[in-house]
């Protein structure tokens, strides 16, 4: 498309036109090929990267059957093997990673997606979670459609305050017991050292409660209503969860294997932890800032020179 020249007048403030110094419009013109050809593109970047420069890690598998990663289309839908995996309060996903220690089979019913939510002085105990979770099978470029997911239903083993998650709502038997209360309480508050959070990115100042006293977790179910998740699929929720809450899955099939029963479970290595309510980090808001004022920069040189 041809580039639209405007008119080669001004209006002074008494209201009188004058014609413009051919010159400063030939400038005017350049400032304005340096503003669409140079600075506009470096603003894309700067988006492009406040949206999807998040955690920037590989998608690392481990052997582990389900893994909490950060939502279909983000930069990592199949977990990166954080230990824990950070994620945000709206949006995240469950995977089912192919491997050799399972018989992967179709996960089984009962399947629930588990929230347990930190304890502390002024905590919000009350997670929400989407009533349809969009199923990719497989993920990605498989077909789509919606599963549904139960209300949330409060641990019958009450608060947590010690031992294991899946323990906790009475299916401990079918997991790795990976999952312990200390391991969950250091990476909340940032516990350094040999018994300390796992995640370096999440020790000292980087957890998401630093300086907070966290006395136990409400533990969530809500169950998921599927029989055919299978080995590549995801599952992509919504939701609102408080900082500092993990997210987990398992499924169990009491029938499987000849009647021994199988199980799927997220370890602690691959769950979610929410670090944050997806608003922009400082450095974030400096990057658009400095993209801003250059603008402003150039346009006002535009001004000018006219």
């Amino acid at each position: 498309m041809a580039k639209q020249k405007g008119p080669n007048i001004r209006n002074r403030p008494n209201g009188r036109a004058i014609a413009l110094n051919p010159v400063n419009v030939t400038m005017s013109q350049t400032e304005s090929e340096i503003l669409r050809k140079v600075l506009l593109p470096i603003l894309g970047l700067l988006i492009f990267a406040l949206a999807f420069g998040g955690n920037a890690s590989a998608q690392l598998l481990d052997p582990a059957d389900l893994h909490v990663g950060t939502g279909a289309g983000t930069n990592c839908p199949l977990g990166c093997a954080g230990d824990p995996n950070t994620i945000s309060a709206t949006g995240f996903d469950i995977y089912y990673n192919p491997n050799t220690h399972s018989s992967q089979l179709p996960i089984g019913d009962p399947f629930y997606l588990i929230i347990a939510t930190p304890v502390y002085a002024g905590s919000t105990n009350s997670p929400t979670v989407g009533g349809t979770a969009t199923m990719y099978a497989p993920y990605p470029g498989g077909t789509t459609s919606t599963v549904s997911v139960g209300g949330a239903v409060p641990s019958t083993g009450g608060e947590m305050t010690s031992g294991d998650l899946y323990a906790n709502i009475g299916l401990g038997p079918f997991a790795n017991n990976s999952f312990q209360f200390v391991n969950m309480v250091a990476c909340d508050i940032g516990t350094t050292g040999g018994s300390g959070c796992p995640n370096s990115g999440l020790q000292g100042s980087n957890a998401p409660l630093f300086g907070d006293n966290i006395t136990g977790f409400d533990v969530f179910t809500f169950s998921i209503g599927t029989t055919t998740f299978a080995p590549n699929d995801l599952l992509d929720f919504t939701g609102n969860l408080p900082v500092g809450s993990y997210v987990a899955a398992i499924g169990v099939d009491y029938s499987a294997l000849g009647g021994k029963g199988e199980a799927w479970a997220v370890p602690f290595t691959e769950s979610g932890i929410v670090t944050n309510t997806n608003v922009p980090e400082p450095s974030s808001f400096m990057l658009l800032g400095a993209g801003l004022l250059a603008l402003a920069a150039l346009s006002g040189r535009r001004l000018l020179t006219a």
